[in-house]
């Protein structure tokens, strides 16, 4: 190939855009640059963290995707913070439900948490400690 890639920016289908801008700006501290707001839980918009980009939007505004019931998500979104323990217990108190932090087999510190639409997110660091114990 004779391009090279920019740029990722998920696009993830929501239920409730509103609730999604919410959640990613409140929780995680991302910010609004660009919204299309209809009315209710309808919408799009273009939230940034640094150099991190997601946009959250109904399927109004994007193709929908086939619903997948009872299988494996489609999709995870890996984060990879500056520091994935102080980035931790600020989500836990703001009453989010979040995994262990765990050391992995790879050498990557990590917890995962699932956002509003169901949504996998997980953070992770490098790590040198042992592997937690499964």
């Amino acid at each position: 190939m004779s391009t090279k890639f920019n740029d990722l920016i998920p696009i993830l289908i929501c239920e409730d855009v509103q609730k999604s801008i919410d959640f990613y700006c409140r929780v995680l501290g991302f910010e609004v640059t660009d919204r299309m707001d209809d009315v209710g839980k309808t919408g799009w918009a273009s939230l940034r963290h640094g150099s991190v980009q997601l946009m959250p939007g109904s399927p109004t505004y994007l193709p929908e995707p086939e619903k997948t019931d009872g299988k494996y998500p489609q999709s995870l979104y890996y984060f990879y913070p500056e520091d994935v323990n102080a980035l931790r217990d600020p989500i836990i108190a703001k009453g989010e439900k979040v995994s262990d932090l765990q050391v992995r087999f790879y050498g990557m510190q990590e917890f995962e948490m699932l956002d509003p639409d169901g949504h996998m997110l997980l953070f992770g660091q490098e790590a040198d400690e042992t592997p937690t114990p499964e």
